[in-house]
C-alpha cells in the first residue's frame, strides 16, 4: 500500500477520534451538568410552566340552544405559557385553534325555533328550517388559573392531585361556513353573505370569556397532566350566522346587487335552506333565530404541562450561547 495513503488513512483516523474524544466528553459534561441541576431545582421554584394539548370542542347556540338538542363535536389543539404569581393563584397566555358546527337535521323535528330557557314559543321546526354551519377559529386569551389547593415552597412539593378553576378574557375569530351543496359543493363564508341583511355585517373577531374547570395530575417532577374543560361566554349571537328573522329574497339580491359583491347568487341559495328539505321557502320575518341570547362553545382538553427552569427563556435568547467548535 503506498505509504502516503497510509499516513493519510492514520491522520484522518487521528482526527475522528479525536473529535469523538471531545464530543463523549461534552455530553459526559452535559450530563453532570443537568444532574446537578435536577438536583438543585429541588431546592429552587419553577414559576414558568408551558403546557400544550388537544380534544373536543363543542357549540351552543341558535341550533343547539339546550344541551340534549344536539352534539357535534369538533378537534381542537392548543398552547399555554403560564406564570406562577402565588401559592394558588397564576396567569396563563392561551392560544387555541378550534371547529365547532351544528345542522337543524341532527336536531330532529322535535326542536322548535326561538325556544327560551327550553320552553317552545314557536311551532316553527328547525327541522324545515335546515341550516348549518361549520367554523374553525383561533382563540387568544389571558386566564387566571386558581389552585384549590394551595402549593408552599418549591415546585416539587406540589400534590399528586390538584383541582383548579380557570376564568379569563379573549378574543376570537369568527368564521361560520356554510356547505354550498345544491352549488359548487364546497364550505362558503356565511359572514360575506350577510344572510339576514343586517345594516353592519357581524364582526369576524368577538370577545370571548373563558370559565371552567381542570384537574392537574402530578406524572413526575416536572411535567403535570392536565384535564380540563371551559364555557366560552361570548358577547355575540352569530357564531353560527343564525339571530334574528328571515328577510326577503329581494332584500338578499338587492343588498348584494347594491354592494357590487357579485354574490347575489350564492347568498340566494344560503340564506333559506329549506326547500333542500322539502319544504316551502320562508318568507319574510318569519323566525330565523333568538337575538335574546348570546351563542357560547366548550373547549375540553387533555393537556402535558412542563415545569421551566426560572433562566429558560434568557438561555435560549442569549447572545453568549456558543455552539462547540471542532477543529
Amino acid at each position: 500500500m503506498n505509504p502516503r495513503l497510509i499516513y493519510l488513512d492514520l491522520c484522518v483516523r487521528d482526527n475522528v477520534m479525536r473529535k469523538l474524544s471531545v464530543t463523549l466528553l461534552l455530553i459526559i459534561a452535559l450530563m453532570e451538568t443537568i444532574s446537578a441541576q435536577n438536583f438543585y431545582s429541588k431546592r429552587r421554584d419553577r414559576t414558568l410552566m408551558f403546557s400544550y394539548g388537544a380534544g373536543i370542542s363543542t357549540y351552543h347556540g341558535d341550533m343547539y340552544d339546550i344541551l340534549y338538542d344536539g352534539l357535534s363535536p369538533g378537534p381542537n389543539v392548543g398552547l399555554g405559557l403560564r406564570k406562577k404569581l402565588g401559592s394558588q393563584l397564576s396567569m396563563r397566555l392561551d392560544l387555541n385553534w378550534y371547529q365547532i358546527s351544528a345542522a337543524d337535521s341532527l336536531t330532529g323535528a322535535s326542536g322548535t325555533l326561538g325556544r327560551s330557557r327550553g320552553r317552545t314559543i314557536s311551532t316553527d321546526s328547525r327541522e324545515i328550517r335546515n341550516l348549518s354551519f361549520r367554523a374553525r377559529n383561533f382563540e387568544l386569551s389571558a386566564q387566571f388559573i386558581f389552585n384549590l389547593i394551595p402549593i408552599k415552597g418549591s415546585y416539587s412539593r406540589r400534590p399528586l392531585i390538584n383541582p383548579y378553576i380557570i376564568a379569563g378574557l379573549g378574543i376570537s375569530t369568527n368564521n361560520p361556513k356554510g356547505l354550498d351543496s345544491t352549488g359548487s359543493g364546497e364550505w362558503v363564508n356565511l359572514r360575506e353573505l350577510n344572510t339576514e341583511v343586517l345594516s353592519e355585517p357581524y364582526s369576524g373577531v368577538v370577545m370571548v370569556v373563558p370559565f371552567g374547570f381542570g384537574l392537574r395530575l402530578r406524572a413526575n417532577q416536572f411535567i403535570d397532566i392536565l384535564v380540563e374543560g371551559a364555557r366560552r361566554f361570548t358577547f355575540s349571537d352569530h357564531l353560527d350566522d343564525v339571530s334574528s328573522d328571515y328577510p326577503s329574497i329581494d332584500q338578499v339580491r338587492q343588498y348584494h346587487i347594491d354592494n357590487g359583491t357579485g354574490l347575489e347568487e350564492l347568498a340566494v341559495r344560503m340564506y333559506d335552506r329549506s326547500a333542500e328539505a322539502g319544504f316551502a321557502p320562508r318568507k319574510e320575518r318569519n323566525t330565523r333565530g333568538n337575538p335574546e341570547y348570546n351563542d357560547a362553545y366548550y373547549i375540553f382538553q387533555l393537556r402535558l404541562e412542563m415545569y421551566l427552569p426560572d433562566n429558560f427563556l434568557g438561555e435560549i435568547f442569549s447572545p453568549s450561547r456558543k455552539k462547540p467548535k471542532f477543529r
